[in-house]
């Protein structure tokens, strides 16, 4: 399995979709959580049971994730990862990307980012980049839900987390397939 570091848009797409837990351990990755993204991650919304149509912003909880294993936390350890933190944090808004770049560089780390400007930045570093539609991809392939749960999957991340796969992007054109655009 391939140890990858999460960062927050990434993240927040797969918890939006209710399925966080199985798309993760489906995907083949052994997920590090940087200490800044789970930072980052406060809330997610959610469908409003009590008024259709609508949302809430709830709090995040990773500790499920966390307790079971699943997400890993982590840090810069030394300093070199500290100075490489520190060099990507001058290029990034949010410290999460940051220690997202500078963990995979240093660890030879896969990145798990739906940010352009992070996979931009990853490519030019030479680092290996997934996103949300790859490790999407992978849990269906590997679980192969009722087609049902699938678009329900797919909706709620388009809806609840704002996500939709760029055209270009990996897998885009297979989630486009299952899940056409609306106009």
């Amino acid at each position: 399995m391939t140890p990858t570091v999460i960062d927050a848009c990434c993240l927040i797409d797969l918890l939006s979709s209710g399925q966080a837990e199985a798309i993760l351990r489906a995907a083949g990755h052994v997920w590090h959580l940087p200490d800044a993204v789970r930072g980052e991650v406060q809330y997610i919304r959610q469908h409003d049971p009590a008024q259709p149509g609508s949302f809430i912003n709830v709090p995040a909880d990773l500790t499920p994730l966390i307790a079971s294993g699943l997400l890993t936390p982590c840090r810069p350890d030394d300093a070199q990862e500290r100075a490489l933190f520190v060099q990507y944090a001058m290029t990034f808004r949010s410290d999460g990307e940051a220690m997202c770049l500078a963990l995979a560089e240093s660890r030879d780390w896969v990145v798990a980012t739906d940010d352009r400007k992070a996979i931009r930045i990853a490519g030019q570093a030479g680092l290996t980049v997934i996103s949300c539609p790859q490790i999407v991809k992978a849990w269906a392939d590997a679980v192969r839900p009722d087609p049902a749960e699938l678009i329900r999957v797919l909706a709620d991340i388009q809806t609840l987390a704002r996500f939709v796969p760029k055209p270009g992007m990996p897998e885009s054109a297979w989630w486009h397939q299952k899940f056409p655009p609306t106009p």
